[in-house]
């Protein structure tokens, strides 16, 4: 009798625990969830003929193709694709290693339907800019990682 009651409760948490941890590693990343800092470039683009872009903590941008923008921290920004230019301010972001200081550009062309977040991040000793898809799951050192050059200077041309 004792055995029967094991072999269920033990099979019951075993489902459990993978619908837990399972959970985790579920994709589509919905970065609504994380945000209520949301903008539209252009309202009237269709939300999967746009670019959606999420800004994680520490980075922001401050123009977006030569025009000033103020979308504050954590920003989630639909965008027409298309070459895009970003100035970012990486004043407020942080590492285990103290605070990065100063701007950088970041240049990429964005299809129609990418979905990204970008991060600061740190790989091997050098603090750089993440581009991670949220579409798609794969290890943090497979995702494009470009390093911040000198304050100023372009990450990615």
């Amino acid at each position: 009798m004792i055995n029967h009651v094991k072999k269920p409760f033990f099979v019951v948490i075993a489902v459990l625990a993978a619908l837990v941890f399972g959970s985790c590693y579920s994709y589509p990343i919905n970065a609504e969830n994380y945000t209520k800092n949301i903008h539209y470039w252009d309202e009237s683009l269709p939300r999967e003929e746009s670019v959606e872009l999420f800004f994680g903590a520490g980075l922001s941008a401050t123009s977006y193709n030569g025009v000033s923008v103020d979308w504050g921290e954590k920003a989630l920004v639909f965008l027409p694709p298309g070459e895009t230019v970003f100035t970012l301010d990486l004043n407020k972001l942080s590492t285990s290693s103290g605070i990065y200081n100063g701007s950088s550009s970041f240049v990429w062309n964005f299809r129609a339907g990418d979905r990204f977040a970008l991060y600061g991040w740190k790989r091997d000793g050098k603090l750089g800019l993440l581009l991670w898809s949220m579409d798609v799951k794969k290890d943090w050192d497979e995702y494009d990682f470009f390093p911040f050059p000198e304050s100023g200077r372009t990450v990615l041309e």
